[in-house]
């Protein structure tokens, strides 16, 4: 008799390995590896904005403490805000400098006609719908969003008097220097334009 083994015999439930990389013998496999690589690739398309846009934002830069307030705009843009510039019942635009190009900075700051403090700032971005407020305040000396008609009340801490606006304008510490010049002590006290 020889000595020659023979091969073991195969059964459907034991496939042979075709190689290294061994693919799926049947149907109901290949389709649940094809699912889970569609899923796979699905969830990676949603992660990718999300992650861009999470860095997008780490890197805006918000007003915050010791940050100089310059002109939005007008032949005074990028430079200084002085106070004494400010006449009573008038206000302007300001940014803080080094951080003009995000929208969300722009500040209202307006010089009141009576009472303390005398110069107060608030965000410029209306609380309704993110529309930029006007810097022309009504004959009662309120700020009104020129969009859909909210006004606001700056001797009030911006108080919603009149339109749909939710809320009032997150106000701005500020502190107005010996010189004019004015910096804000901190950044906004609530979130800056609509819910």
């Amino acid at each position: 008799m020889s000595d020659q083994s023979t091969p073991p015999e195969q059964t459907p439930e034991s496939p042979t390995l075709a190689g290294p990389l061994d693919l799926p013998t049947t149907r109901r496999r290949a389709l649940l590896w094809l699912i889970r690589i569609a899923l796979a690739v699905f969830a990676v398309a949603f992660m990718i904005p999300a992650l861009a846009l999470k860095t997008l934002r780490r890197g805006r830069k918000t007003v915050e403490a010791g940050d100089e307030l310059v002109y939005a705009q007008g032949s005074n843009k990028g430079s200084a805000v002085n106070a004494d510039e400010l006449a009573a019942g008038s206000a302007l635009h300001v940014f803080p400098k080094g951080k003009t190009d995000d929208s969300d900075n722009l500040i209202e700051l307006v010089h009141l006609s009576e009472g303390s403090p005398s110069i107060v700032a608030y965000s410029a971005i209306c609380t309704h719908l993110g529309c930029s407020v006007l810097t022309n305040l009504t004959d009662d000396g309120d700020i009104p969003c020129p969009c859909h008609g909210s006004v606001f009340n700056p001797a009030q801490d911006a108080k919603v008097v009149a339109g749909p606006a939710p809320r009032p304008l997150p106000s701005l510490p500020i502190d107005i220097h010996d010189d004019g010049t004015i910096t804000a002590t901190g950044g906004f006290d609530g979130e800056v334009g609509p819910d």
